[in-house]
């Protein structure tokens, strides 16, 4: 090997640890500023459906249906009422969760949350339902907690919104109607 292969080898070798440093002081600054960050978030979005807000009410409502329409669900299993509301078991690919109706006041407003050993828990989901000319404007806010330094990052940048926007999406599928996104936070 003459000496400008080995020239040539020697700047490669340098590049590539500069590289690898610069990788490693990115993952650990992402990793600090995610441990700075809080646990909980909150996230909304609005969507616009030409359905009257009786219809969205018992679509969200319809717990047997909810697998049918939910794409993020397999299937759902009843639960004994705690506190003398509805509870069930949503069971989808990253395994079954406890959710419960803590609120809801038909046809305008409905609160979920989830429920831990019969423990009011995160994440908690509130449908807001107001009737306007073109039909229900339907306000799903999400506060939720994340215990990944990296996931809270990803939150804060605006990565992380798909379930909000999912539920959306299928809410509007299963209403069979047209839908716009009004808004999102």
């Amino acid at each position: 090997m003459n000496w400008i292969d080995r020239r040539r080898q020697t700047v490669r070798r340098r590049r590539l640890k500069l590289a690898a440093t610069g990788l490693a002081a990115l993952v650990a600054v992402l990793f600090v500023a995610g441990l700075a960050l809080p646990a909980e978030h909150v996230s909304t979005s609005r969507m616009l459906v030409d359905r009257p807000p009786e219809a969205v009410w018992r679509v969200l409502t319809d717990l047997d249906g909810m697998p049918l329409w939910r794409s993020d669900l397999a299937a759902i299993e009843r639960l004994p009422d705690f506190r003398g509301k509805p509870a069930w078991r949503e069971i989808g690919r990253g395994g079954g969760s406890v959710v419960e109706v803590y609120l809801g006041e038909s046809p305008r407003r409905l609160v979920m949350q989830a429920a831990d050993e019969g423990e009011p828990g995160l994440p908690i989901r509130v449908f807001d339902l107001i009737s306007v000319r073109a039909g229900t404007e339907v306000t799903l806010t999400e506060r939720a907690a994340s215990s990944n330094p990296f996931r809270r990052v990803l939150v804060r940048l605006g990565g992380q919104r798909p379930a909000i926007d999912r539920f959306l999406r299928d809410l509007a599928g299963r209403l069979g109607t047209n839908r716009r996104t009004m808004a999102a936070e």
